[in-house]
């Protein structure tokens, strides 16, 4: 795992737990002195941050390990584990929500207004909403899932703390807005959680990768020699950002083996200094597969 997309993680995992402990000291130290429950939930759901950006920059360490006799390809895939742990904590979360927000409508209590809560709760909400829009550009530059996870978790207590700010405001004239706000964003919240599990189990599972990718990787072997006849059985194995890739090529028949040797190595150091990907080439004559298709 290169040292940069390491930083990455360390510094957002370390960031957001920064921010979340001052925005949790905050809510709380309101939420007591105005006496208010729901400033002071709102406080925990913030501190509760900071353990999936702890489950972060401890997926990051394991997946930065260099690999051993038991994982020869590295440790990659422990940043995939680490954005599963996340989405699901997400899916947690937006289940309480919803189960308090049910609670909230049974009840059918307005929230105390104060000025100074909405402040709070307002300032509260942009700043975790910029953190959340930070950590998704270091995810979408660095191809990091478990990132992208720990975004959503900050979008996910931006838009909890910007729908009390409002429930605060209008609680008295509307008292069920809370409450059914509440149910909305744990429905939306829900669904993010439920896609992010899915993509990072598919790709630890092992996702066939996109079109795109198999014509990058054909054109690169391609371009490495004219005797390269064809391309075909691409595999992508991905291992955080360490990839590794097998293909076969077709060369002429009457080429020697050394030759066939030479272009294989080409091939392989092609698509290694083109894409960046560790590849194995499989080098057989270009009339085989008609020789096995006769004698089946």
């Amino acid at each position: 795992m290169s040292s940069d997309r390491v930083r990455a993680g360390y510094t957002e995992g370390v960031v957001s737990i920064i921010v979340n402990s001052a925005l949790f000291t905050i809510k709380l130290y309101f939420g007591v002195l105005y006496n208010s429950i729901a400033l002071i939930a709102d406080a925990v759901h913030t501190l509760s941050d900071s353990l999936t950006s702890l489950v972060v920059i401890i997926g990051f360490r394991v997946a930065s390990k260099e690999p051993d006799s038991e994982h020869p390809f590295g440790h990659g895939r422990a940043e995939l584990v680490a954005a599963l742990i996340i989405g699901a904590a997400l899916g947690f979360a937006a289940f309480e929500l919803g189960v308090e927000s049910f609670k909230k409508l049974q009840e059918a209590s307005s929230l105390l207004f104060s000025p100074v809560l909405v402040l709070v709760l307002v300032a509260s909400s942009i700043v975790k909403e910029a953190l959340a829009r930070w950590a998704l550009k270091l995810a979408d530059k660095y191809g990091s899932q478990s990132i992208r996870s720990d975004a959503w978790h900050h979008r996910s207590d931006a838009l909890v703390s910007g729908v009390l700010a409002v429930a605060v405001l209008i609680g008295r004239e509307y008292w069920w807005f809370d409450g059914l706000a509440g149910l909305v964003l744990s429905l939306y919240i829900l669904y993010t959680a439920i896609k992010l599990v899915l993509e990072s189990s598919s790709e630890l599972i092992g996702r066939a990768p996109g079109e795109d990718v198999i014509r990058s990787i054909e054109r690169v072997a391609k371009s490495a020699s004219s005797l390269v006849l064809g391309v075909h059985h691409v595999h992508v194995h991905r291992y955080g950002d360490h990839v590794e890739v097998t293909l076969h090529i077709d060369l002429p028949d009457e080429i020697t083996l050394e030759e066939a040797h030479r272009v294989a190595t080409l091939v392989e150091e092609r698509i290694r200094s083109e894409l960046g990907y560790e590849a194995t080439v499989h080098a057989e004559p270009a009339t085989s597969k008609h020789r096995v298709k006769h004698e089946d």
